[in-house]
Parts: C-alpha cells; sequence; structure tokens
C-alpha cells in the first residue's frame, strides 16, 4: 500500500466567523444543522417520492413488455433502454429508502426497501444496509475498512498494490487487469447478489428469531418467482434465463458508473485506515465528490449525483439534496473543505481510468484540505 507523505498544514476552523453577510450558519456544524432544519429540509416529499418510484416501475414494465412483442432490432434497442433506466431508477430509489430517508414512515421505508432492493433487485437488504450504510458511510475509501472499492485479489485500484504486487498476481495487475475489467464488471450484479445471499444465510445460522432476515429470504423467493418462476409459464426457461443474463448484465455496468463515479476518481482520496478517527466532515469532503448533471439525470439518480451532502447528512431526502447542497457547499467554501462537483462523463471516464492508473492513498486527509475561502 502507498502512502504520500507530507507536513500537513492544519487549517484550524473556529467557532465563529465573521462573513460580510453574517451568515451565522457558516460559523459551525451545529449552527448549519439548525439552519438546515429551520428550512424544512429534513421534511419527507413522500408523494413525490412515490411518485418517482412508480415511474421507474412503469419504466421497468414497458422494457419488459418491448421486450416481449418486439417486431424489430430497434424496438428491441428501446426494450433494452426502457428496462435499464427503469431498474437503475429503482435501484437509486431503493437506496434512500434503505436510509429512512424517502417517508415520514419507518415501515414505509422499510416496505419500499425490501420491495426495491430484494424484489425487484435481488439484492439482500440486509447485507446492503450493513455493507453500506454502517461500513461505507462510516469510513468511504478508508483502506481496510471499506470494501466497496476493495476488488482484491482480481482487481486493484490501489497504485502501490498494483506496483510492488510480486509474481504472476503482480503481473496480472500491471498487465492483464485492464483487459478483463471492461469484461468483468458485467458480472457486478450478480457478485453482489452472491455476497448478499451469503451474509444472509451467515446471520441466520447465528440468528433464527430475526424477521428481518425472514422477510428478506422470502423476498429473494419472491424475486426468483417474478423474475425467472412465473415467467417460465409461458417461455421457454432458456430464454427466461437468458433475459435474466441480459438484465444483471445491464444492470451491473449501469451500478458500477452511477455507484462508482462519486468514489474512484482521482478526486476523491484514498486514505490510510488510521484516517478513520478523522473528522467527520473532512472525511467525508476528502473522499466524495458530487455529479453534475440534468433534471433527468437527477431523476434517475435519485440523490446519488448529491453524494457529498447525502453523506453528510443521510436523513435528508433525495428531493431536498439541491437545497441542501448549496448551504453545504457555502460552509465548505468558507471553513476549509472540498466538495468538488465533476460533470457525468468526465466522472464516468475517470472510473474507468482508475483501472489503469491506480490511485495512491495519503496517510493525513488534511493533505486534502482546499485553502478556506473566507
Amino acid at each position: 500500500m502507498e502512502t504520500t507523505t507530507q507536513s500537513a498544514t492544519i487549517i484550524t476552523t473556529p467557532d465563529k466567523i465573521s462573513t460580510t453577510h453574517d451568515k451565522h450558519y457558516l460559523s459551525s456544524i451545529s449552527a448549519l444543522k439548525k439552519e438546515i432544519k429551520a428550512r424544512g429540509l429534513y421534511k419527507k416529499d413522500t408523494k413525490i417520492v412515490l411518485l418517482h418510484l412508480c415511474l421507474h416501475l412503469i419504466f421497468t414494465t414497458a422494457g419488459i413488455v418491448l421486450f416481449i412483442v418486439s417486431p424489430n432490432l430497434w424496438v428491441t434497442l428501446a426494450a433494452t433502454v426502457f428496462l435499464l433506466v427503469g431498474l437503475l431508477g429503482v435501484g437509486t430509489h431503493t437506496h434512500n429508502s434503505a436510509h429512512y430517508a424517502s417517508t415520514n414512515s419507518k415501515r414505509l421505508d422499510d416496505f419500499l426497501a425490501y420491495f426495491g432492493n430484494v424484489v425487484i433487485m435481488g439484492f439482500s437488504i440486509n447485507y446492503w444496509q450493513y455493507k453500506h450504510n454502517i461500513v461505507h458511510h462510516k469510513n468511504p475509501n478508508i483502506v481496510g475498512l471499506d470494501n466497496d472499492f476493495d476488488f482484491a485479489p482480481i482487481f486493484s485500484v490501489i497504485k502501490s498494490e498494483k506496483e510492488n504486487t510480486p509474481g504472476l498476481h503482480g503481473f496480472y495487475y500491471r498487465y492483464l487487469q485492464g483487459i478483463i475489467f471492461p469484461i468483468a464488471i458485467g458480472f457486478l450484479a450478480f457478485d453482489i447478489q452472491r455476497q448478499g445471499f451469503e451474509y444472509l444465510i451467515g446471520k441466520m445460522r447465528n440468528d433464527r428469531t430475526n424477521i428481518r432476515y425472514w422477510l428478506d429470504l422470502g423476498c429473494h423467493f419472491l424475486h426468483v418467482l417474478l423474475w425467472i418462476g412465473l415467467p417460465s409459464v409461458w417461455f421457454d426457461i432458456s430464454d427466461v434465463l437468458l433475459f435474466y443474463l441480459l438484465r444483471n448484465m445491464l444492470l451491473s455496468y449501469a451500478l458500477f458508473f452511477t455507484l462508482g463515479a462519486s468514489h474512484l476518481v482521482p478526486e476523491a482520496v484514498f486514505a490510510t485506515n488510521d484516517q478513520s478517527s478523522a473528522d467527520f466532515f473532512l472525511k467525508q469532503t476528502a473522499t466524495t465528490i458530487n455529479i453534475r448533471t440534468n433534471w433527468y439525470g437527477r431523476f434517475l439518480m435519485s440523490g446519488l449525483d448529491y453524494q457529498i451532502d447525502h453523506h453528510l447528512f443521510v436523513g435528508v431526502c433525495y428531493t431536498k439534496l439541491p437545497e441542501l447542497s448549496k448551504l453545504v457547499k457555502e460552509y465548505c467554501d468558507v471553513n476549509g473543505y472540498a466538495h468538488t462537483t465533476l460533470g457525468m462523463l468526465p466522472a464516468w471516464i475517470s472510473v474507468i481510468s482508475v483501472f489503469y492508473n491506480p490511485k495512491p492513498v495519503i496517510n493525513d486527509l488534511e493533505l486534502s484540505r482546499p485553502e478556506p475561502k473566507v
């Protein structure tokens, strides 16, 4: 593992900052939280959120129907696009429900999370909430703690690991992973399903009374019934399985670019595991970026384009993130925190390039601080 050692210039953030506009919420994190609450940004837009989910499901259903009745190649391609954007929309939407950030009801959020994440996507919700909500959000891009970017031994996105791994494994990292990676990404969804199911079964072996595990398992059976069992009544099983393979491979690429864009790019640093104890705001802003997109991109990503602001305030509904982001950026600019935004295409290119030019690991997140804009 490579570490970058330099003398860090530590910026001390005062409790009170005098600004020309007397914006009191820039003086401290507690003041910022009070401003966010005063503006009503913690309130959920339940009706809008449910409408968005319905639209994602309509796209998904339309894609399936068009695929079945397709008279020619062009309709099949349109069906594929509809299916892909629909499934991706359900997945990003469910991400918020899994954080209890979609509606005012925890039970309704739970229902949406189990329905979207397990029944539709086929991913264990209990595994996702552990892997993402607990592990990743607590220590994003921290080596040895956040396994979202730990692709070893198949791939490496850490510079020193690629350069210093000996023998055939090192040869593979340096000369072969760039060839295999574009194909292997197509099986990401299957790997998430595998990891989730293994996690769930392991948990149930130790605790057979937890109703959440049984609900998760039951939703897995519903997923298989919905996507394979019922279609097999009307269509040949080989065609059904081939369609499911296509579905998962398309979803794999979509998830890779959507989820990876905010953390794998060079602007989102990797840090050594001792940085787990770093300032919370610094840890989140240094390792995460936002994505600039248009109105449809915002609808499709359901807040994943505002990852910095989501990481800092996970309970805020994605419909409120654009307004929240303006406040957070102001606070970051004045107090010496990064708040980086990249266009979607540059971010996607960077996500690909990191498998060819891996990132270094820094041992002091203070090195990533920009100068405050007072």
